[in-house]
Parts: structure tokens; sequence; C-alpha cells
């Protein structure tokens, strides 16, 4: 019980930033946001706590907060994909053409894809946007986790 809190804090913030258009650039930078996420909620952890936090409290607050994450995260892309629609509606063709032109990029995987970057909103869409997302901030929360046990073990020790 005392991982859900910090958890639900680096959930929400690595979910809300990796969802926003034009913010969720700094997931390029190393997945910056999902570390964060993760270290996040190994901090506010570390706070809770009167005892020095282990590599797996750490990995399992970052999976924790990446699975919170991904629920953040996708109901935030419902709205962002509504709102965009429009914008995105205009450049379907143009993604379709790209992907008409990737040689051995066919069939029922480019037809996922081609749905997955449609602006519609879809139980496909939805689920795939999740699932993807549980994976990946779950991983990558749970290396911002250690890191941050990490520095946080090295801070206390010096």
């Amino acid at each position: 019980m005392e991982f859900v809190q910090p958890a639900l804090a680096g959930g929400m913030f690595l979910g809300l930033l990796s969802s926003l258009p034009f913010v969720n650039v700094g997931n390029c930078l190393c997945g910056m946001w999902m570390l964060a996420g993760g270290g996040i909620a190994v901090f506010l952890l570390s706070k809770q706590r009167a005892s020095r936090i282990r590599y797996g409290d750490g990995a399992f607050a970052g999976v924790l907060s990446g699975l919170f994450g991904a629920v953040v995260g996708t109901a935030v892309s419902i709205p962002v994909r509504i709102i965009s629609e429009r914008i995105l509606g205009n450049q379907q063709e143009a993604i379709e053409q790209f992907m008409r032109d990737v040689p051995g990029f066919e069939g029922a995987l480019r037809d996922l894809f081609l749905r997955v970057a449609s602006p519609e909103i879809s139980i496909t869409t939805i689920a795939f946007t999740f699932f993807t997302s549980l994976i990946v901030y779950a991983l990558f929360a749970m290396i911002g986790g250690i890191l941050t046990v990490a520095i946080l073990n090295k801070r206390n020790a010096g």
C-alpha cells in the first residue's frame, strides 16, 4: 500500500507528459518522461520511509508507476485524438501513401499501423495504445526507478 501513492504521482507525471502533443517529444531523449516518472515514484517513496530503499523496491515502484502512466496516457490520448482529428484527417492520405511506398510493409501489420495512425477512436486503437504504453512505460519507469535508487543510495552513503 505504501507504493500506491508515489506510483500514482509518478504515473500521472509520465502518462500526462508522454501523451500530450509536442511535449511528448521529450521521450525521444532516451524516454525522459518515462524515466522521470519512475524516478519520481522512488523519490516520493524514499520520503515516506525511514529505512533505505532497495533496488527491488525501486523496480516495483517504477513498474507500478508505468502501469498507472499507461492508464493516464490512454485516457488523455482519447480527447487528444478527438481534438487533432481535423489535423490528422488531412494528413491521412499522405500517411497511407508513405506506408504503401515502404517495401515489405504490407498486409495485416500495415493495416494495423494505418488504423493506429488514423484519428479514429475504436476499441482496437485504444487497446493497442494501452498495451503498447503499458509495456514501454513499465519498462522505462522501472529503469528510472532503479537508477533513482542508485543515486539516492550513493547520496546517502557519501
